[in-house]
C-alpha cells in the first residue's frame, strides 16, 4: 500500500528528500522558503526528470500534504521585535 501511495505522489521519495534538504539548508542560512513557493520548486524538480515529466505544477493542497509527510519542516509566522528590546540588543552589535 505504501508503494502504491509513493507511485501516486507528485515527487519521488529521493526528490522529496532533496527538496526537504534544500528547504532546511535555506532556513539554516537565514532565508527560509515561503510555503507558497514550495510547489514551484517541486515543479522545477519534476520537470528535470528523464521520464514521466509532469505537464502542470502540483495542486493547491500539495504543500500542506508535503509538510505533513515531512515533520522536520515547520512553518512559522514572523513577528517584529519590540522596539524596547530592539534598541537594547542591536545598538552594541552595530557599533562593534
Amino acid at each position: 500500500m505504501k508503494e502504491k501511495a509513493q507511485s501516486q505522489q507528485y515527487l519521488t521519495p529521493p526528490e522529496e528528500k532533496a527538496l526537504v534538504a534544500f528547504i532546511l539548508r535555506m532556513s539554516a542560512v537565514g532565508t527560509p522558503i515561503r510555503v507558497k513557493y514550495i510547489p514551484a520548486l517541486a515543479f522545477c524538480i519534476a520537470r528535470r526528470r528523464a521520464t514521466k515529466r509532469p505537464s502542470e505544477p502540483p495542486k493547491k493542497n500539495w504543500p500542506q500534504a508535503f509538510c505533513r509527510r515531512h515533520l522536520q519542516i515547520k512553518s512559522r509566522n514572523n513577528r517584529p521585535m519590540p522596539w524596547e528590546r530592539h534598541d537594547n540588543s542591536i545598538y552594541d552589535k552595530v557599533v562593534h
